[in-house]
């Protein structure tokens, strides 16, 4: 992956040659941008701390708006007016990277439909192979999912389980865990018979192949992993893809609400240029 710290051309080349040289190869399979964003200007603690004491204080909006803007931290050249062109000139190595046989492949992550219609507009290599975003059905993605498909891009889903960031506050909102929702387990339950048991985690991976989606769970468990690979062998009914697709229907605002990952970043909704 090309960490956003390596925004631009000759950097961002600079980063899959240090890759490279760590890994011990002389290409890889796939390169991918992982962020569409900036890096940040690491603040002092102090700072921090003045900024959460600021939140509620009797300031006046303007200031406190000052201080909670994300981009006021973004790194030198890497701002709100500049982001869109630093994005352009890290896929053109990217594209270079490739006509010069270092990667087999490039791809994104976490971008939005507006990142990749503004980065279609100067890219001399088109699709991205992935577009590797979070995905789970709190967080179904259904607009992203059919412009990828009508543009050729595979989707690749992570946090298809849903996550490792989420909160007791945030389970609660959502209604529980995804491994322990009702329409889950049912079909879990309904799948499994006395010579296979099918559990919620694979009907989650499941859930996630039938809607034409690459799937990356994460697990350091052999067991775990071997578990999260057969999943080939059942088909989900039309009835409980329905049912789990649902979860995110009932949500107040799924855009904002099942968004479960990147819980510490400021620009985690993806909602810039």
């Amino acid at each position: 992956k090309q960490w956003r710290e390596y925004h631009c051309y000759d950097k961002s080349l600079q980063c899959l040659d240090l890759s490279l040289e760590r890994l011990g190869m002389d290409y890889v399979d796939c390169w991918m941008m992982h962020w569409p964003g900036p890096c940040w200007e690491s603040k002092p603690r102090q700072e921090r701390d003045q900024i959460k004491n600021n939140r509620g204080s009797k300031r006046s909006q303007e200031e406190n708006d000052t201080d909670m803007d994300p981009w006021k931290n973004a790194k030198e050249g890497m701002g709100k007016d500049e982001i869109i062109a630093l994005r352009a000139e890290t896929w053109r190595a990217m594209e270079d990277a490739y006509r010069l046989g270092k990667t087999r492949s490039i791809a994104v992550s976490n971008f939005t439909i507006q990142h990749l219609e503004s980065l279609k507009q100067s890219a001399t290599l088109w699709p991205p192979a992935i577009n590797q975003i979070e995905c789970h059905p709190y967080y179904p993605q259904n607009d992203l999912l059919e412009y990828c498909k009508k543009e050729g891009i595979v989707v690749q889903a992570y946090a298809a389980l849903g996550g490792q960031d989420g909160t007791k506050a945030k389970w609660k909102e959502l209604g529980g865990k995804l491994l322990e929702s009702p329409p889950v387990v049912s079909a879990a339950s309904k799948l499994s018979n006395p010579l296979k048991k099918v559990t919620p985690a694979q009907v989650l991976l499941r859930w996630a192949l039938q809607r034409n989606c690459a799937i990356v769970p994460k697990t350091s468990s052999p067991v775990r992993m071997k578990e999260n690979a057969n999943v080939f062998d059942f088909i989900l009914a039309a009835g409980d893809m329905e049912a789990i697709s649902n979860l995110s229907s009932r949500l107040e605002n799924e855009v904002s609400v099942g968004r479960l990952c990147w819980r510490t970043e400021p620009l985690r909704m993806l909602d810039f240029n």
